[in-house]
């Protein structure tokens, strides 16, 4: 039961006042308000003697939250008249309704911890904003103790069959871990996500049968051609079908030009002619004519110069020195022409590459052999392309298994980018981020809604009852 004594001035207010401690239950009596915020319990006889209870005064809460929220509650007390019996109101009664406010003010901590704030800045966020001040081990506790409350948010989705495959380098406290996780190719499911000292094949194994216990049938899965990965997949799941990411196979080849002909800074400059000999290999599964029409163009160009200046009544040495001028000048249009390509297709609606027929791979893969001479490195990759085709081509024959495993990449970027994956302090840090993480990838609220609503206006009431 609780008795609300009005004023004029608060009296419109007291049935939120009465909500507001309506689920207060448990302390076996009554409680009175009165007009002055003096919360008294309700007891007609005393429990011991029979005897009437009168005032006894009352005492000022003294918790940072009340005084941080400046509201002054008063506990009153009361005491038998015969036997002196003492009886006050609990302090659990006002931290009933601490708690009330507390709860927004700990949603707020968890949403700024789930966008990466650390706790010393959320501290500094709510020094700067709030009524009430929190400590950064405060928070530090609070986010620790609401990660491990909820368990790891499963997979929402009906899985497809086909996982994307890949790991993650990273350091802790300047140990090396891999991260290596599974997710589907066709919706946001996470399958597994953990970290481990080393990718070796024992390792990958252990993966693969965890994976295997919690989904019923894996029918595909893209990865880099990872050889301890390949392995445990075809050993653990016999008749998986396995997809070579074609975005790492593009990336082996242009490290393999960089190592046999580049120059400059990071040997991240390659020679014209040797650019045009890398577009017509990742021609083979991706359209880039486009791309190859203008190399080819500046490639005629610049050897129209140079043949100029050949006809010119110039010294060897000057004619070697005009050569290596136009071929670097060259060199670097051909670098910028292909990195605005590259930004145009970063684009939300950019231009979008299209993937190749089987057919149309084998055909141009032909032609590229015929019309280019590859350096050895170059050599190696293209061997394995042949000695694997059927591994490079999957997604050409079902368009359901992706031709890359750039979606967990994606994943990676999204939930640990190149920053944060170097700098964590603990295992525990990590997988404290992978909850946030999933939570949000799979839409999952962290509170109830309608919390800093409620907060508002309760809090807009008791400031006019309670306040100072």
């Amino acid at each position: 039961m609780i008795r609300i004594q009005t004023t004029l001035n608060n009296f419109s207010v007291a049935k939120t006042i009465s909500q507001l401690l309506a689920e207060f239950k448990d302390i076996g009596y009554g409680l009175n308000i009165d007009a002055n915020g003096v919360i008294r319990p309700v007891i007609n006889k005393c429990p011991h003697c029979g005897s009437s209870f009168s005032d006894n005064g009352h005492n000022k809460p003294e918790d940072r939250v009340s005084k941080g929220l400046k509201l002054k509650w008063k506990k009153g007390k009361l005491i038998c008249k015969k036997c002196k019996l003492q009886i006050s109101v609990p302090q659990k009664v006002i931290g009933y309704l601490n708690d009330f406010f507390l709860d927004w003010f700990n949603s707020e901590i968890i949403s700024l911890g789930t966008k990466g704030l650390s706790p010393k800045s959320i501290a500094k966020h709510f020094e700067e904003t709030s009524i009430i001040s929190f400590s950064a081990e405060y928070i530090r506790q609070k986010i620790k103790a609401f990660v491990k409350e909820i368990k790891c948010p499963e997979p929402q989705e009906k899985p497809s069959g086909i996982i994307v495959h890949d790991e993650q380098f990273l350091k802790i406290k300047g140990v090396d871990f891999k991260r290596i996780s599974d997710i589907d190719a066709n919706n946001p499911n996470v399958y597994h996500d953990k970290l481990y000292s080393d990718r070796t094949e024992e390792t990958m194994i252990h993966v693969c049968e965890e994976l295997k216990h919690n989904l019923k049938e894996i029918k595909a899965a893209v990865m880099d051609g990872h050889a301890a990965s390949r392995k445990a997949f075809e050993q653990v799941f016999t008749t998986i079908i396995i997809q070579f990411c074609l975005f790492h196979f593009t990336k082996n080849v242009r490290d393999a030009y960089k190592e046999s002909v580049g120059y400059g800074k990071g040997k991240g400059c390659i020679p014209l002619n040797h650019i045009i000999g890398f577009f017509s290999i990742v021609n083979i599964f991706f359209d880039h004519e486009r791309e190859i029409n203008e190399l080819r163009r500046f490639q005629k160009e610049r050897n129209e110069n140079i043949e100029r200046v050949n006809k010119e009544d110039y010294t060897i040495l000057k004619k070697l020195e005009y050569k290596n001028d136009y071929d670097r000048a060259y060199d670097t249009k051909a670098r910028e022409y292909l990195c605005r390509v590259m930004n145009a297709r970063r684009k939300k609606n950019g231009i979008k590459l299209t993937l190749r027929t089987e057919e149309q791979a084998k055909e141009i893969f032909e032609k590229a052999k015929k019309d280019n001479i590859f350096p050895a490195a170059v050599q190696k990759q293209i061997e394995r392309l042949e000695k694997n085709w059927e591994n490079f081509t999957h997604c050409m024959r079902d368009n359901a298994i992706p031709p890359t495993s750039n979606k967990v990449e994606q994943f990676f970027g999204l939930t640990l980018n190149w920053i944060l994956k170097n700098n964590l302090q603990s295992e525990e840090e990590f997988y404290q981020k992978q909850k946030f993480n999933l939570l949000k990838r799979y839409k999952m609220p962290f509170f109830k809604e309608g919390l800093l609503a409620n907060f508002l206006a309760a809090y807009s009431v008791l400031i006019l009852v309670f306040g100072t």
